[in-house]
């Protein structure tokens, strides 16, 4: 906060004096520190009905979404009592987490053999949620759907519905993404088969509640190849019917390789597929993208990352690349820029995931190839729509392993430069663990493994998270899975708490005399950027006839 350091002077001419202003103190200088990165807690495996899981446990959360800080909702599948596999969901309120829950399905739509997962999880508001996903159908295709929690309670699994003819016989479907700008308004994306058996990207959204069918995405003639293919990946809506997505798709002009693409829709109208845009000669004729990522801060501004084949012919380098919208307008595709001699020459480098917190302060993360072999996470932030370098997750001296393997899978903004990216990092000893690094105020911590309780983890490690999601600034959750101690695998969770100092208010009367020709002032402001725990005090004050009335707020610590 900037406050000016202005004098309010009044000056009593023969006579009683009236004077009314703002008083304003920052004692000491307040620096900004109050916004904490959090303190994480244990790690908890997921807990089960007795008897629903298999007795060699395999379980994996892919999504989290926090709807304010501990009430969040976590996604993902676990092997039942029989061994199939079957999506879960999870719920925790007020920070306490209930059981692993099945997704339920209407009698005779899901397959005998059970197979169902969750991809994607969003929730608008505390008990309002929407999961994604795909389960085997009882005619033994798979198809998309999505299951809805109103009020903390869910509903059914709903299979996607499509319009006559729409479908090939060999149904294949999945929803990958799904983001709810409200309770009962959410879009859902990802692919279908279609009636000619190429895979074509599709969404589906939901208006107060009610699903409409699933519409697939349309490129302009001549874009895509003639045995096309596309699908998305990640979805995005910054309110009710205005939402953005991203995924890829096999270009005319490309083979069999692919481009990344966007798609947006404008107060509930979806436009036109679009190729993702980059400067003449930086991408490579037969591009192949790993992952689209996206996220809208508001209506029309919008962050699509990912990864691209550059037109360096001999080894078709992949770099990381990042292309946001302003107020509607996209700009071209820009590759992400390394400090000299932090990338290897041999270029690989893949953005997964991106949060933007304000429209221009956004931060992506991921995985790149270093200079001295091996791969590290790394993160790359735009701050008042610039982009900074990318920087490399810092690991605490000896934790790492000679044979570097690190990857960033998620990354979640509270608000802008106070962020949370989770993935897995290659240990001393060769084992995988799962961390978390946090930037507070735009300044990045070191790489914080997950510890857990004795006796829970394999004595080989291999653990990582997938998703993450900050409620606000230090109050995050994050999922992932772990190697338990009889080798089986396990869903957990983890979660960081931060709580801001309270504060009162206090009135306090203050008589004097003042005579005719006194000049009353407040105080000047301490200069901006002192180094000291002070406590900010504002208030209105009042002199009438001698008498000064001050109210402040106070910190307690």
């Amino acid at each position: 906060m900037h406050l000016s350091r202005e004098v309010v002077r009044g000056v009593v001419r023969g006579g009683t004096m009236l004077v009314v202003g703002l008083l304003a103190f920052v004692p000491f200088g307040l620096n900004g520190a109050s916004a904490s990165n959090g303190t994480w807690g244990e790690p908890t495996p997921a807990e089960f009905a007795s008897g629903a899981q298999n007795i060699d446990h395999f379980a994996d959360f892919f999504s989290v979404s926090c709807a304010s800080a501990g009430n969040c909702t976590a996604v993902g599948y676990f092997s039942n009592s029989d061994g199939y596999r079957e999506a879960l969901t999870m719920t925790s309120t007020g920070g306490v987490w209930g059981q692993a829950t099945p997704a339920v399905f209407a009698s005779g739509v899901e397959s005998t053999g059970e197979y169902s997962v969750f991809h994607s999880v969003s929730c608008a508001s505390a008990g309002n949620c929407t999961a994604v996903g795909s389960f085997q159908t009882a005619a033994g295709g798979f198809e998309a759907f999505t299951m809805t929690s109103t009020d903390g309670v869910w509903g059914d699994a709903t299979p996607a519905t499509y319009a006559t003819g729409a479908r090939n016989y060999s149904l294949d479907a999945e929803f990958v993404s799904v983001s709810c700008a409200s309770a009962g308004n959410c879009t859902a994306v990802g692919y279908f088969t279609n009636v000619d058996g190429y895979g074509i990207a599709l969404t589906m959204t939901s208006t107060n509640g009610a699903w409409g069918q699933a519409t697939p995405a349309v490129f302009a003639s001549g874009v895509m190849a003639l045995t096309p293919y596309s699908e998305f990946y990640s979805v995005s809506c910054a309110s009710a019917g205005n939402c953005t997505a991203g995924g890829a798709f096999r270009p005319a002009e490309g083979g069999f390789g692919y481009k990344s693409f966007y798609m947006t829709s404008t107060d509930g109208v979806w436009g036109q597929a679009t190729p993702v845009a980059f400067a003449d000669g930086v991408q490579r004729g037969s591009p192949e993208p790993e992952s689209v990522s996206v996220s809208c801060a508001s209506v029309g501004n919008c962050t699509v990352v990912g990864a691209f084949r550059n037109s360096y012919t001999i080894y078709y380098l992949m770099e990381a690349f990042t292309m946001s919208s302003t107020n509607g307008v996209w700009g071209q595709a820009t590759p992400v820029t390394f400090a000299d001699g932090i990338q290897s020459t041999f270029q690989r480098a893949v953005l997964n995931s991106v949060s933007c917190a304000s429209a221009g302060n956004c931060t992506a993360a991921g995985t790149f190839k270093t200079a001295v072999g091996g791969f590290e996470a790394f993160t790359v932030t735009s701050t008042n729509g610039v982009w900074g370098q990318a920087t490399p997750a810092i690991h605490a001296t000896g934790a790492r392993d000679n044979n570097r393997d690190a990857e960033f899978y998620s990354v979640s903004c509270a608000s802008a430069g106070n962020c949370t990216a989770v993935g897995y990092f290659n240990n001393s000893v060769g084992g995988f663990e799962a961390f978390t690094v946090t930037s507070t105020n735009g300044v990045w911590g070191q790489a914080t493994p997950a510890v857990f309780a004795s006796g829970v983890q394999s004595l080989t490690p291999n653990a990582y998270f997938n998703a993450v999601s900050c409620a606000s600034a230090g109050n995050c959750t994050a999922v992932g899975r772990l190697r338990n101690a009889v080798e089986g695998f396990e869903a957990f969770t983890m979660r960081s708490t931060y709580n801001p100092p309270a504060t009162t208010t206090t009135t306090i009367a203050v008589t004097t005399t003042i005579d005719a020709t006194t000049t009353v002032a407040a105080a000047l402001l301490p200069a901006t950027g002192s180094d000291s725990n002070g406590w900010l005090v504002a208030g209105m004050f009042t002199v009438i006839a001698g008498t000064v009335l001050l109210t402040r707020r106070r910190r307690i610590n």
